[in-house]
């Protein structure tokens, strides 16, 4: 043990010693905490135009390979720092480092495998972590609300929506000037610039 603390804390295995410190550091904020569980987590969505992507768009495409951006980020970086580590402290500990020149080789070597190895082990909790908000627009249109408002017009209209939790108020708009309280209407469209949804009255058979 107390060997394998010298050569943590000599080059050249001290650069990925201090980034297993920092990754089990973080790791017991989580615990106590302090901070959350995606405090740094990235957000690498983009969109490649099919005219002119930028050098960043292909930057994002290499994260995204990596698995960056598909699993939490210290989770990704526990991994591969800890991948850095146990390859220096297995192969370069009787290295003779005497100029940065000496670590890059060994440097290049180890973040090649530790990127192979921290792809392949993120694999499969690929899409795990994945989290989609709840009443997006989407998924609302189509289903079917009670309005609350006296009547509704092409400028003002109120429904509710019945989900799991609290009714969900929404702002509605309709050509259909019958449709009054208590009404059953479906979300039909939704203008994004008024922030409002389009209904259809529901007619209910006796």
């Amino acid at each position: 043990m107390s060997e394998i603390i010298k050569v943590s804390l000599e080059w050249p295995t001290l650069p990925a010693t201090v980034l297993v410190a920092l990754c089990v550091l973080y790791w017991l904020c989580v615990i106590l905490g302090i901070m959350d569980f995606d405090f740094l987590d990235l957000d690498l969505d983009f969109d490649i135009g099919s005219d002119s992507p930028s050098v960043l768009d292909f930057g994002f495409i290499g994260l995204r390979i990596l698995n960056l951006g598909e699993v939490p980020v210290m989770l990704w970086m526990s991994i591969f720092s800890l991948s850095m580590w146990m390859l220096s402290v297995n192969f370069d500990a009787d290295v003779e480092i005497n100029t940065w020149l000496d670590y890059l080789p060994l440097f290049l070597r180890n973040l090649g495998i530790s990127l192979v190895v921290t792809k392949l082990i993120t694999q499969p909790f690929k899409g795990y972590f994945q989290f989609t908000p709840p009443n997006q627009i989407e998924t609302l249109l189509g289903k079917s609300c009670r309005v609350t408002s006296s009547t509704v017009s092409e400028q003002f209209g109120q429904a509710e929506l019945e989900t799991d939790g609290a009714p969900l108020k929404l702002h509605i708009r309709s050509e259909d000037e019958t449709i009054q309280k208590g009404d059953l209407v479906r979300l039909a469209d939704f203008n994004t610039e008024k922030q409002v949804f389009y209904v259809v009255k529901i007619n209910q058979e006796s």
